[in-house]
């Protein structure tokens, strides 16, 4: 197998706020749908909103200024076999941002993720929803 048979499409795309009741609204008035809001281990929010199959993630994140670009991150939806793709991920000595697979409590029965650095410095989560 290849990396790319992991990988069944975009996931999400991260963007962090300091307004998220704004950023909710400013969504949902393209027409997103809040799908899901949580609170993250540091105590912010969490918002997903979903439109036609496309997932905004908006997260809190105080002082954004010196913050390069406003989207922090895309997200790939992957396969059941996330410790599989990171085995092949490390193996090819990409950049790995995460300490190994991490996991949250997200989507009612949780995600697990890792983020690797892009050329571009870009981050790329790879994130499989239990």
């Amino acid at each position: 197998m290849e990396i790319k048979d992991f990988i069944n499409g975009l996931q999400h795309v991260g963007i962090p706020t300091e307004k998220m009741l704004q950023s909710i609204t400013f969504y949902q008035q393209l027409g997103f749908k809040l799908v899901n809001q949580e609170i993250q281990p540091d105590g912010g929010g969490v918002a997903f909103l979903e439109n036609n199959d496309f997932i905004v993630e908006l997260y809190e994140q105080k002082n954004l200024d010196g913050h390069t670009g406003v989207i922090d991150h895309i997200a790939l939806q992957v396969s059941e076999e996330i410790d599989t793709l990171f085995e092949m991920i490390q193996a090819k000595d990409y950049p790995i941002l995460s300490e190994g697979i991490e996991t949250l409590a997200y989507w009612n029965k949780g995600i697990s993720f890792f983020i690797i650095e892009g050329p571009n410095k870009e981050k790329i989560e790879f994130c499989e929803k239990h």
